[in-house]
């Protein structure tokens, strides 16, 4: 009996470690590559191509991503083209996307003005609500910590294995959401929804709250139906096992945090803006006439773990996350800039001494 049990328990984990983490769906693979070209030119200025190239990924997948759509509504808001602009605003109105931040043309405004809006989505409002009380549980302790998660160690992580058992089940029986789903009002800047954070704080790594689930199955299952990003998924799997298979840190754009008040609760501190950035600080090998031959070959490994989950080149990225530093129209990446807080602010430029001091826009 022992021996029969033994044998399940090695093909079992043989399975689970032999399932793909890979993008199959070759719908998506086409609608993510004609999206990363959209994106390069849009940072180019190339807003005709881009165009183009949003309504011909739109075709290939039906069910585009908000992020996308938000973006070819910019792209058509700059060159005029006022129907395609309506259609995508549309899409947006109805996953309840908040416009507070976009500027309308006097022109389009007027466009606007008469038509009706139907919507085809159906926002599931229970399975929001549900969500967000696994938020809330998620986000109690942590905020009651004001940042110091080793005093609340022990609710932190009793909240974190509540939040995320009862998040694997509600996944298993009803399917990943997003924003067709879930509407676009519980998500940020990004669309990053906010129970991906519960994912997020399942982390491998994790120093206060050991990992209760490891959601990379269910990630990719919904990576392969079109449920969520590519960089999403990329950085939630990477959190989940303690891997840096789709991005690393030496290719972020990093910010120095000095709170100015409240220097004892970093949440009350960053809630109330009482801080001030020192920005922004690159890794020679951001760019690639300065990577050494250890710095070729870590991008050649990155790329490929990037291609088999739809994310662009290293290089793609960088480019839009150099665009996006002083371009605010577009979302066209995840977290443009990373902070980090010292103690001593002397101490993190000291940490970021040998890095490339930039300048932006304010």
């Amino acid at each position: 009996m022992k021996i029969k049990l033994l044998l399940i328990v090695f093909f079992a984990a043989n399975f689970l470690n032999a399932q793909s983490t890979d993008l199959e769906n070759k719908k998506l693979i086409k609608y993510f590559s004609q999206i990363n070209k959209a994106e390069l030119k849009i940072t180019e200025n190339k807003l005709d191509s881009a165009n183009i190239l949003y309504k011909s990924a739109f075709k290939t997948f039906k069910q585009k991503f908000a992020k996308d759509t938000y973006n070819s509504f910019q792209v058509a808001l700059q060159l005029k083209d006022w129907k395609n602009a309506f259609k995508q605003y549309k899409d947006l109105k109805c996953m309840e996307f908040q416009f507070e931040d976009v500027k309308f043309p006097a022109e389009f405004e007027e466009y606007i003005a008469d038509k009706k809006i139907s919507c085809k989505t159906k926002i599931n409002y229970q399975y929001r609500k549900t969500l967000d009380s696994l938020f809330v549980i998620d986000q109690r302790s942590r905020k009651l910590s004001g940042g110091n998660y080793k005093k609340y160690q022990k609710e932190i992580t009793r909240d974190d294995s509540i939040a995320s058992i009862n998040l694997l089940k509600l996944i298993q029986q009803n399917g990943f959401p997003n924003e067709y789903d879930l509407g676009l009002k519980k998500s940020n800047k990004v669309f990053f929804q906010e129970f991906y954070h519960i994912i997020w704080h399942q982390l491998k790594s994790n120093l206060y709250s050991p990992q209760r689930v490891n959601f990379t199955q269910e990630i990719i299952k919904a990576l392969n139906k079109g449920k969520i990003l590519p960089e999403h998924a990329g950085f939630l799997m990477d959190l989940n096992n303690n891997t840096s298979n789709y991005n690393s840190s030496i290719f972020e754009i990093h910010q120095l945090i000095e709170l100015t008040r409240n220097k004892d609760n970093t949440f009350t501190a960053m809630d109330k803006g009482e801080y001030i950035t020192d920005c922004c600080y690159l890794h020679p090998w951001y760019y690639p006439e300065k990577r050494n031959e250890r710095g070729v070959e870590m991008v050649k490994k990155l790329d490929g773990h990037r291609k088999k989950i739809g994310l662009s080149s290293i290089d793609d990225e960088l480019k839009k996350r150099t665009f996006a530093l002083n371009n605010k129209d577009y979302i066209l990446v995840q977290n443009k800039i990373s902070g980090h807080q010292f103690e001593d602010p002397e101490e993190g430029r000291k940490f970021y001494k040998g890095f490339i001091k930039i300048e932006v826009k304010k």
